[in-house]
């Protein structure tokens, strides 16, 4: 009875697929997943699915009727909303001649997903349930030889309790080119499968943050994939806050010498959430370097996991890799899990990682209470003093504000108990 409820979506799924698109054939090989994985599965050791498992979920599948207020955090930014998994052109602003959205097949991006050639993308659910029912897939490419100095604010919206969305994004950057990325996922979807591939060619530069904010009764199972070429750079910055269970998942394949990777991210967990911060990043030619450094903060009985591993080819020479994860704990019932894996077939590289579990410095909140502050407002210091650094290393100087606020406002629930 137990594997017919864990099976539940998957039917669902094929049944939906084989009505809607029956004469597309590349879907197919997607619907081979059967089941969620499992706590035998290492990738999804911590990470643990029942409850999704136990949803009625079905794909959702009508034209948006709702309409919603795009509220920008990014002055002069340039919006694409996504509603439902799809893209809402006239919720959207218009685009620069320098940025082309285009409508791409399976075909067209089948060769940098088999780059990534390991189960745990493979047999991803993200991976094969968004490409065996997401309604179109979008490439976002930005021209060659351009600076843009206007962020793009990419919004995930929609989304009810007993459906999935699976919106499908593949940011394709040519040479040369500089752009920043914001997301935002605030959905309402019983399952929010985002699936996302970003190509970086030969010396260009990707700042990429997503700020996880669903509604409390969504599972978002995040999976990105990236490739980076000669001399470019990829930093990428994950705030995860909201959702009954998140886990945004990154696999960074660096591809040409002298690219660089920083994978870095903040989850504040409250209540009975589960946060997942996973990222593997894989080092195939010399003179690279990658970044996984992640902070939290954890309350009541939520739990939180952070999976980083780093793959060092044996050409792979000259290589800089770190790990690094800290939690604080502010509560006896919270747990946090942490896995760093060094992989390295290399002789002359600099990788090292750790971990750190612990509660706010007792002395400290009684050195901060004795010059008159109160306990609260001193777990609320050293808690922003702690998270702050991490914002600095992580972003531009220009998106620090709203990413702060974003965490000062989660930290001040957490510390009284407010669910999200």
């Amino acid at each position: 009875m137990k594997k017919a409820r864990n099976d539940q979506f998957f039917s669902n799924l094929e049944k939906f697929v084989n009505k809607v698109y029956p004469n597309q054939p590349q879907r197919k090989p997607y619907l081979n997943l059967k089941s969620w994985p499992s706590p035998r599965d290492e990738a999804w050791k911590f990470s643990r699915l029942g409850n999704l498992a136990r949803k009625n979920i079905l794909p959702l599948n009508f034209e948006n009727q709702q309409d919603f207020n795009i509220n920008k955090l990014i002055k002069d930014s340039i919006s694409l909303v996504f509603v439902n998994g799809k893209f809402e052109k006239k919720l959207s602003d218009k685009l620069l001649s320098e940025i082309v959205i285009e409508e791409v097949q399976i075909e067209d991006f089948k060769e940098i997903i088999n780059k990534f050639d390991n189960l745990s993308v493979k047999n991803h659910p993200t991976l094969n349930s968004t490409l065996s029912c997401s309604e179109k897939f979008f490439k976002i490419k930005f021209k060659n030889d351009i600076k843009f100095y206007k962020p793009i604010e990419i919004f995930n919206l929609g989304g009810t309790e007993n459906t999935s969305i699976h919106p499908f994004i593949f940011i394709d950057l040519d040479k040369n080119t500089n752009v920043q990325v914001f997301q935002h996922y605030s959905t309402y979807a019983g399952l929010l499968a985002p699936f996302e591939i970003i190509n970086l060619s030969e010396n260009s530069n990707l700042e990429i943050i997503k700020i996880y904010d669903d509604k409390i009764n969504s599972h978002n199972l995040s999976l990105t994939l990236s490739v980076i070429k000669e001399e470019a750079n990829l930093r990428s910055f994950a705030l995860i806050k909201g959702g009954e269970f998140t886990r945004s998942e990154m696999h960074t394949l660096l591809e040409g010498e002298n690219s660089n990777a920083d994978i870095n991210g903040i989850y504040l967990s409250s209540g009975n959430q589960h946060h997942d911060l996973t990222s593997c990043v894989y080092h195939n030619v010399p003179n690279c370097k990658s970044s996984q450094i992640v902070k939290g903060v954890l309350g009541e009985e939520s739990t939180a996991v952070f999976q980083g591993k780093v793959r060092v080819e044996k050409l792979a020479q000259k290589t800089e890799a770190k790990q690094m994860s800290r939690a604080i704990m502010l509560s006896d019932k919270a747990v946090s899990n942490s896995k760093p894996e060094l992989e390295i077939y290399a002789d002359d590289v600099i990788c090292g990682h750790g971990a750190t579990v612990g509660e706010l410095d007792e002395d400290q909140i009684f050195y901060l209470s004795s010059r008159g502050i109160s306990k609260q407002k001193a777990k609320v210091i050293l808690i922003d003093a702690f998270l702050n650094e991490m914002i600095s290393l992580s972003i531009s100087d220009k998106f620090h504000d709203i990413i702060y606020n974003k965490t000062k406002t989660k930290i001040n629930k957490l510390l009284t108990n407010e669910y999200e």
